[in-house]
């Protein structure tokens, strides 16, 4: 029996406290230890030698330390992907949250191509057989972006992406289709809600999913921009389509706009 399972107390202490305006805090548990506990072990960590205390601070932590990882060439990139890319496709976007996540861990090693080496690896990936003919699935494309130049709204229809901040900055606001329809009919007003506003500076991302924050514009800053896309396409004919969005929101502290189709 270690020294704090000899006299230690799990207690709640004081549920439902509001901790802040509007927050309360549910429950929280006090780990109670005697002085002579307390006592014993900050004496047995004093006497410990330096490397048995780097020893146990490694075996506390929630796990081994950390490996710095290699960087990746966008040959590497396009080749890591390719497995992960055809499972979520052909899983119909099981787990497409963490993939889009995993998609930005990998994207966090790149060392950024030219755009020579983009069009090149992008090229061989299309020609020598890894991706599907079916849906293409993966697609990296390098944007240059004027001072205050962009995109407007626009959503991502059968299809997901992460854009990565290369050069300059771009600022990314995002919505959410509201209602059952993810495409509603053309001609016919529709809501969005805007969920995020970005500010994408170099080596920083943003994501949207398949239906999660599917809509976005994006507009770069007085220095202009460079970003990378990276998409996946559940379909071989995803693409993407315009709107016009009023600028004066119909429910202002919601974030929630009225848009149609151009």
């Amino acid at each position: 029996m270690s020294l704090f399972e000899r006299d230690a107390v799990l207690s709640d202490e004081r549920p439902n406290e509001m901790v802040a305006e509007g927050v309360t805090i549910e429950r929280r548990s006090l780990l109670r230890l005697s002085v002579a506990t307390l006592a014993a072990a900050f004496a047995a960590t004093a006497c410990a030698t330096p490397a048995r205390r780097h020893a146990a601070a490694i075996s506390a932590s929630s796990g081994p330390a950390p490996v710095p990882a290699e960087s990746l060439e966008i040959a590497e990139l396009i080749a890591e992907m390719s497995p992960r890319a055809h499972e979520l496709v052909h899983t119909g976007g099981k787990n497409e949250e963490a993939y889009l996540m995993a998609v930005g861990a990998l994207l966090a090693r790149l060392q950024l191509p030219s755009d020579e080496q983009l069009g090149r690896a992008m090229h061989e990936f299309y020609t020598n057989g890894q991706a599907d003919p079916d849906t293409r699935e993966i697609a990296i494309v390098a944007f240059n972006l004027e001072p205050g130049g962009g995109f407007d709204h626009h959503d991502h229809r059968d299809y997901n992406g992460v854009i990565l901040g290369v050069e300059g900055e771009a600022r990314i606001k995002n919505y959410d289709i509201l209602g059952d329809e993810l495409v509603p009919p053309p001609g016919q007003t529709f809501q969005i809600r805007q969920t995020r506003d970005d500010l994408i500076l170099p080596g920083r991302f943003s994501s949207l999913g398949r239906t999660r924050e599917n809509v976005h514009n994006l507009v770069a800053g007085p220095e202009g921009a460079r970003v990378l896309d990276v998409f996946t396409f559940y379909e071989a004919d995803a693409g993407s389509y315009f709107m016009d969005v009023d600028p004066q929101a119909r429910d202002p502290e919601r974030g929630i706009f009225d848009a149609t189709w151009r």
